[in-house]
């Protein structure tokens, strides 16, 4: 059981990392590289539209900070072997699955907002988070079984 919960507690730290990963790459990139902000303005500046990429980085480093805070909820819940962990997991993942597939999915004039390197980033969470809600869920189903 305890190997369980140390594995449980691994897979959601890796959550919280990885989230942490994407708001530490957004700022360096906003910082040094701006890779995002020319991508804006390749997206925008040919169809007369005033670029604004600090908008674009203000929606990554949200996701980020969402998922960072979602993880470190669920990882407290772990933890502390509260009996809502395994519904609290599934709630991250949902929300960070569907934050992920806005920053790869999001178009305008027939091209992504954002390069699909952001939304990579932001899928790894959720996948750390899906092997946390699996141990949960088998750990759970364990005691009731």
């Amino acid at each position: 059981m305890r190997k369980s919960l140390s594995q449980t507690s691994v897979a959601t730290a890796s959550a919280v990392l990885l989230s942490s990963v994407l708001l530490v790459a957004a700022v360096v990139d906003q910082i040094a590289l701006r890779s995002l902000g020319d991508h804006a303005v390749a997206l925008y500046a040919p169809h007369g539209v005033p670029v604004a990429p600090g908008v674009l980085y203000a929606l990554v480093d949200a996701v980020a900070v969402v998922g960072v805070v979602l993880w470190v909820l669920v990882l407290r819940a772990v933890l502390s072997g509260r009996r809502s962990a395994p519904v609290l997991a599934v709630v991250a993942v949902a929300i960070t699955v569907t934050l992920a597939a806005v920053l790869l999915g999001a178009t305008e004039y027939g091209a992504p907002i954002f390069p699909p390197v952001w939304g990579v980033l932001a899928l790894l969470p959720p996948v750390a988070g899906s092997v946390a809600v699996v141990r949960l869920v088998r750990r759970r189903s364990a005691r009731v079984g």
